[in-house]
């Protein structure tokens, strides 16, 4: 079996051929295992845009989330690589985000069955959407729009998991990436995957801040198979964006007592600190977070006062409460 050939979706003056006889040449697939809830967002203050995705099946990481910095396009219910970069494409040719996902429609013979979402970050900061469930997807279907994101589900256990996901983004705090992750949260709250949960993804890009130099993926984290995938998505977000992303002041907490002991208990554990365990912060606490930093982490996060109160990067407490110590540097005999 041959795939269909990709311009035959990019190039707008092909068509498909007939909707039948793509179908009989369409892979089998399981469609029980279908199923998949996501937020789609931009961000013009952080110049991102991304998405969190979680879902029953593994590999959701490979088969919704497509985009760069200013575009993320989620590609749903019935997955296609040739769908998501045409919208891409025509998006890129001056069409909306809608107009995109029209235009695809009417030349896509599974187009009743797909979810398909774009969110573009335009250079003057507006950010446009689109969005559209086809008249087959699966039972207990939704969608929201907001101003800059859309949430959208299929095979949910209820279709209120939109509106508590676009709730749950919109009161969220922090970078994009934690508000993605944020959304996930609320929607669990109310309902979920009817097959379960057992696979997610957050990726967000930049290309702006200092990771740029290295990579444009500003966060990214991926599970499959497990049995508490959406815990396991947040711990493994904080690990990335705690060891190679940039500090976001956004993501800044107030370094209080409980705080305080958390960190200094980590640090104690691995050979850096060797101090009093109370609620303070001292400058061997401060010495003993620098070390660490410099032999775990890709950019340095020290705390610092902001307005009279000092503050820590909230991502790296959240990666250090979940860590796994064997897999970081211990102190050296002179740090130590």
């Amino acid at each position: 079996m041959k795939p269909i050939h990709r311009g035959l979706l990019i190039a707008t003056s092909l068509l498909f051929a007939s909707a039948p006889a793509l179908a009989k040449e369409r892979p089998p697939t399981n469609p029980r295992v279908f199923g998949t809830r996501a937020v789609v967002a931009c961000d013009a203050v952080e110049q991102s845009c991304g998405m969190a995705v979680i879902s029953f099946p593994s590999g959701v990481s490979t088969l919704v989330p497509y985009g760069r910095a200013d575009i993320a396009v989620a590609s749903m219910a019935l997955p296609s690589v040739d769908v998501a970069q045409a919208i891409i494409a025509r998006i890129d040719s001056g069409a909306t985000p809608q107009e995109a996902i029209d235009w695809v429609q009417t030349v896509d013979p599974y187009a009743t069955t797909r979810q398909l979402a774009a969110v573009k970050l335009h250079p003057d900061g507006s950010v446009t959407l689109g969005q559209t469930t086809g008249a087959d997807a699966s039972d207990h279907t939704c969608a929201v729009r907001g101003g800059t994101f859309v949430v959208q589900a299929n095979n949910m256990t209820t279709p209120d998991i939109c509106q508590a996901m676009a709730n749950g983004f919109l009161q969220a705090h922090g970078s994009l990436p934690q508000r993605l992750y944020a959304s996930l949260k609320a929607g669990a709250l109310v309902g979920g995957d009817r097959a379960g949960e057992r696979s997610g993804v957050v990726r967000v890009w930049n290309t702006t801040v200092d990771t740029a130099f290295y990579t444009h993926v500003l966060a990214d984290a991926v599970v499959h198979a497990h049995s508490d995938a959406l815990r396991e998505l947040g711990v493994q977000l904080n690990r990335y964006q705690g060891t190679l992303g940039v500090p976001y002041p956004s993501d800044q907490v107030t370094l209080d007592a409980d705080t305080a002991r958390l960190v200094k208990r980590v640090l104690r554990k691995l050979g850096y600190y060797h101090g009093r365990m109370d609620g303070s912060w001292s400058d061997a606490a401060e010495q003993a977070l620098y070390d660490f930093n410099w032999n775990n982490l890709f950019f340095l996060k020290p705390t610092e006062v902001v307005n009279g109160t000092r503050k820590i990067d909230g991502v790296l407490v959240n990666f250090l409460r979940d860590a796994d110590l064997g897999a970081l540097v211990r102190a050296s005999a002179s740090e130590g």
